[in-house]
């Protein structure tokens, strides 16, 4: 009967070092695709990293310019979405908040941090672009207008990234 014991004992020590080898295992290999999955998510390779220079009014639309180390990128925006850039920019309260500083607003009460804006690509004579968001350990890539992005960016100091192949080179 003793040996009956000792033996079932040993059984379950047996399955319970499987069970903990499984676990490590299994915690190596989520570690392993949760570390790749950010590198993609945040990979910037094709991209060119650049900053909002200024917008002018041309004669009825107005022209944003980003600029990064020799490159260059203009486009086309209505009054109102260089309106709401410009109050980013301007660090100033309003009496009542811009659609953007409602949209920061409701991302910082559930803890979701901006992360990057990228300038994907042009369709139509029409940018795209993408706005990368992180919650803890999750990401959430968003489609958004370059215009809105830009205007989140200047908001929160995100990086914005335009795509390589957008880009006029100026040196």
């Amino acid at each position: 009967m003793y040996s009956y014991f000792r033996s079932r004992r040993k059984r379950r020590m047996v399955y319970f070092f499987t069970f903990i080898a499984i676990l490590i295992i299994a915690i190596i290999l989520y570690s392993i695709y949760v570390l790749t999955k950010f590198e993609t998510v945040l990979t910037t390779e094709g991209y060119v990293q650049m900053k909002l220079d200024n917008i002018v009014l041309t004669l009825d639309q107005y022209v944003v310019t980003l600029k990064g180390d020799c490159t260059e990128l203009n486009f086309f925006i209505s009054s109102e979405q260089a309106s709401a850039i410009e109050e980013g920019l301007s660090e100033e309260t309003k009496f009542r908040p811009m659609t953007h500083d409602l949209l920061i607003d409701i991302l910082d009460g559930f803890e979701i941090k901006p992360v990057m804006v990228k300038i994907t690509t042009l369709s139509d004579n029409t940018y795209f672009a993408e706005l990368t968001l992180k919650q803890g350990n999750h990401f959430l890539i968003a489609d958004i207008r370059p215009s809105d992005a830009i205007a989140i960016a200047v908001r929160t100091n995100m990086p914005i990234y335009v795509n390589k192949d957008l880009v006029i080179k100026t040196c």
